[in-house]
């Protein structure tokens, strides 16, 4: 594969406890573009970012990254394979400091790449060089997002899926985080943002899928999106 993929996943079926909760799901995530996946609480959004990153069972369809079907792998075979999740909530390590959590994220890179990875995420996050020796649970919530973030850029990952970046941050918070995932993209990444709140994504997203109760409900732009208030307010995504 080159350093640029695609993700694709292709009428997707996520089982939770033996029951379908996504049915039938297509899309697409182009390298090099933000793609944003919108929709109200239990539309299943979560569990396709699990099922992306081998956390939950797909009963059907597949999930690729430029044809390589990676469906129903481990974990970190999905992330050996280019793809890095950052799950709803900020789940890092809060007893080690900010390095310790960086350092235990480049175990399965060698001496160079991992070098080279920290200073990839240093420079999107140069805040975290100033805490460096502070424990994650000094850390307030958005300096806690940044590490988990950087957790998953610092394998330079192909593809990167982030699960409801806003949860809990404040407006000022969430406009410095996301300018960071326009740089990803420039990069090259393929990237997923996955949110429950519209305003957050669209400007910042070129293309954008609607979820409602399992299934996709709007496949667009994030333009044309943007300028359907009827389709925001008909799924509950419009929120201050």
């Amino acid at each position: 594969m080159s350093d640029h993929a695609t993700l694709t996943l292709e009428s997707l079926v996520v089982e939770r406890g033996g029951r379908p909760v996504v049915h039938g799901v297509d899309v697409t995530v182009q390298p090099s573009q933000v793609t944003t996946m919108l929709g109200p609480n239990g539309a299943g959004k979560s569990s396709i970012a699990a099922a992306i990153a081998g956390l939950a069972h797909v009963g059907a369809g597949a999930v690729k990254i430029d044809g390589t079907n990676l469906t129903n792998l481990r974990p970190e075979k999905i992330r050996a394979n280019g793809i890095s999740v950052v799950p709803e909530g900020r789940r890092l390590l809060t007893d080690l400091t900010v390095e310790d959590n960086l350092r235990v994220s480049t175990y399965s890179l060698g001496k160079q790449a991992a070098s080279e990875g920290l200073a990839y995420t240093l420079s999107l996050f140069p805040e975290l060089e100033k805490r460096w020796k502070i424990g994650g649970r000094l850390l307030s919530g958005g300096e806690q997002q940044m590490v988990v973030l950087a957790q998953a850029l610092v394998s330079k990952p192909k593809v990167l899926i982030v699960d409801e970046l806003s949860l809990g941050l404040a407006p000022i918070v969430v406009q410095r985080l996301m300018p960071v995932l326009a740089e990803v993209a420039d990069n090259g990444t393929a990237v997923l943002l996955i949110e429950q709140f519209a305003h957050v994504a669209l400007s910042l997203a070129t293309k954008a899928y609607v979820l409602e109760g399992g299934r996709i409900r709007y496949d667009g732009t994030a333009a044309e999106l943007s300028d359907n208030p009827d389709m925001l307010h008909a799924t509950y995504l419009l929120r201050d």
